[in-house]
């Protein structure tokens, strides 16, 4: 087992670099428990891990901005985020929570590799896998 431990901007080099990230997230910011994530508009929605399991990266996300009320308020926050995450098949939406199968993405690009736990705090992505 090894474990990988990346800042978030290493983190999101590597989204990148790999189009494992969607095209609308403009910024992504750490802050104590999680991100803070910069979408269309200049909305800013906060990221926090909630659980991990069996590959499964749990993340859920909320927003005081009164852009993300106003737009949830009408019905397109899921919307947006669906369509989002189209291109994403390990990447599901549930209520306000999303669902990242890591070792699917993960093996889409590097074969016999195991995502074993995740955690996201401090401003760092640690990652053990084997």
């Amino acid at each position: 087992m090894a474990t990988l431990t990346f800042t978030i901007d290493e983190a999101l080099s590597i989204l990148r670099a790999n189009h494992l990230m969607p095209e609308s997230i403009r910024d992504v910011k750490a802050d104590r428990a999680g991100l803070l994530v910069t979408v269309p508009g200049g909305i800013v929605i906060s990221v926090h891990r909630e659980l991990f399991s069996g590959g499964v990266l749990e993340l859920s996300f909320a927003s005081s901005s009164w852009a993300f009320k106003l737009a949830d308020s009408l019905g397109k926050v899921d919307t947006v985020i669906d369509d989002a995450i189209r291109d994403f098949p390990y990447i599901r939406r549930q209520g306000r929570s999303l669902f990242i199968d890591l070792n699917w993405a993960l093996q889409s690009r590097v074969k016999g590799m195991q995502v074993r736990d995740f955690d996201l705090s401090d401003g760092a992505v640690r990652i053990e896998v084997s």
